[in-house]
């Protein structure tokens, strides 16, 4: 039987598809490494023409009311296209924000009339009321507006160039998208403020699945390049493809990165119905992903016979991204550290939730 809410459901394989048709049309990897400013301002006026920025709000807050599940597959096709522009921190916002109350609902429903971009910046516990400096935060530097989260403590909106705010942009090996360095020293309430248990665990899950999936789709196309260039490549008279150990190689991380996108697929559905164990297996498909991305990029270089680091080739481009992907909200180890008492928990049995 199909309901009302069913009709109104996007495809997210229309959404893979329109992005498909986007990103070709408007990228060189290449050229947005060497101008990604003019070139992410293009995409962005394209992006938010198309209404993605509208997907997962409600349509009371002027959206149109989509599960995460349409989103998934634009962000695999930004991290296949290596594209330059950060959508994931604007839509994390709103995910995290329309369930967070009624002001966080004005806030939610502000960034989607007034088109705001927004960059979550999430401090350390305690650190909100003093001078607290993260030195990579994704979009920050043409982020309109900032979501800054600390945790324990209160969530806080506040406009880019608010006093008690200073947002530096910083380089970094992915020079095909934008970093700031943020640092905040005695904030007052910006905009306004809320609990931050009423934001971080949305939010969080949220930039998670956009890195897993943004991972997923960098390393299913760094396999496809590679697998490519091997089959075009000649040595002893025959492809190199044909070399079992580098056929080995690629079958391996086939399955790798076919394993992080079953578990991102999972982590999603669970994500999108706020399903028991959410929060942890978002995290865990991050961290799967981002794996498997850096370890396909880093035997890319190899496969490629080494000139996969040089300019002409792309391989590089994926591992710079990838190995920032690992990085990005802390790293591997950070977050396993954070998730390991509920994953441990589960897996003996003694979790009572």
């Amino acid at each position: 039987m199909t309901t009302a809410t069913d009709e109104m459901r996007i495809d997210p394989e229309e959404m893979r598809e329109a992005a498909q048709r986007l990103l070709a049309d408007m990228l060189d990897r290449r050229a947005a490494w060497e101008g990604k400013n003019e070139i992410a301002a293009t995409l962005e006026a394209e992006i938010s023409e198309l209404g993605w920025y509208q997907l997962i709000a409600s349509e009371t807050l002027g959206g149109l009311g989509q599960s995460f599940a349409a989103l998934a597959p634009v962000y695999e096709e930004l991290g296949k296209s290596l594209a330059p522009v950060w959508l994931s921190g604007t839509m994390a916002a709103i995910d995290a924000l329309q369930s967070a109350g009624d002001l966080g609902s004005d806030w939610a429903a502000a960034i989607v009339e007034q088109a705001w971009r927004v960059a979550p910046v999430i401090l350390p516990h305690g650190q909100a009321g003093g001078a607290h400096c993260l030195p990579m935060v994704p979009g920050a530097p043409e982020a309109t507006h900032l979501l800054i989260v600390e945790e324990g403590g209160r969530a806080i909106l506040a406009e880019n160039a608010a006093p008690g705010v200073s947002v530096v942009p910083v380089q970094t090996w992915d020079l095909g998208r934008s970093y700031g360095e943020v640092e905040v020293v005695g904030l007052a309430d910006g905009i306004g403020s809320i609990d931050a248990a009423l934001v971080l665990p949305v939010l969080r899950a949220h930039l998670e699945l956009a890195l897993a999936w943004d991972s997923v789709g960098g390393a299913g196309q760094c396999l496809t390049e590679t697998v490519e260039y091997m089959l075009g490549r000649q040595q002893f008279g025959r492809p190199i493809a044909s070399f079992q150990a580098l056929k080995h190689r690629a079958a391996d991380h086939k399955v790798a990165i076919e394993l992080a996108r079953s578990l991102a697929g999972r982590a999603s559905g669970l994500f999108a119905d706020r399903a028991e164990g959410w929060s942890v297996m978002a995290a865990q498909a991050r961290i799967l992903a981002c794996d498997a991305y850096a370890a396909m990029a880093e035997d890319a270089i190899q496969m490629f016979g080494g000139v996969g680091f040089t300019w002409e080739y792309n391989p590089h481009l994926f591992l710079k991204r990838a190995l920032v992907n690992r990085i990005i909200g802390g790293s591997p180890d950070a977050v396993r550290d954070r998730i390991a008492d509920e994953v441990c928990s589960r897996a003996l049995g003694t979790r009572t939730v």
